[in-house]
């Protein structure tokens, strides 16, 4: 027969799990609180929105045609009823920045093409 656990549950109760070391069981061992905390403070990282975000997209990059045909089948989705307006709104709002920071990418490459082919240094900018 297995002894259980010699620690109260939450209620005050006996802990009615089998004993692992020492009479206590893996939830109540004094000399495993260290791991149940960092167990703890990791619980659910998986199902994060990060995570989720990760696991949907992965490392996959669109081009600017890749988004724009993903919003014009979202355009079409929400449109049908398929797809609630507040994802197709923040789908457009996420590629909006997308397409913002790469235009502001390529103004900065161009920009310093032209310092370079100039023979100036880069002109200091301001912020």
């Amino acid at each position: 027969m297995d002894s259980k656990c010699k620690a109260p549950n939450r209620t005050g109760k006996p802990c009615s799990a089998t004993h692992f070391k020492d009479g206590y069981c893996r939830w109540h061992h004094p000399d495993l609180e260290a791991q149940r905390a960092a167990e703890r403070a990791a619980g659910g990282q998986a199902r994060s929105n990060r995570a989720r975000a990760r696991k949907q997209l992965a490392d996959a990059v669109m081009s600017i045609t890749d988004l724009d045909g993903m919003l014009c089948r979202a355009l079409v989705q929400v449109a049908s009823g398929r797809m609630e307006p507040g994802i197709g709104t923040s789908m457009a709002g996420i590629a909006k920045t997308i397409v913002g920071i790469r235009a502001t990418g390529e103004l900065e490459r161009r920009l310093e093409e032209l310092e370079r082919a100039a023979g100036i240094g880069p002109i200091r900018r301001i912020g």
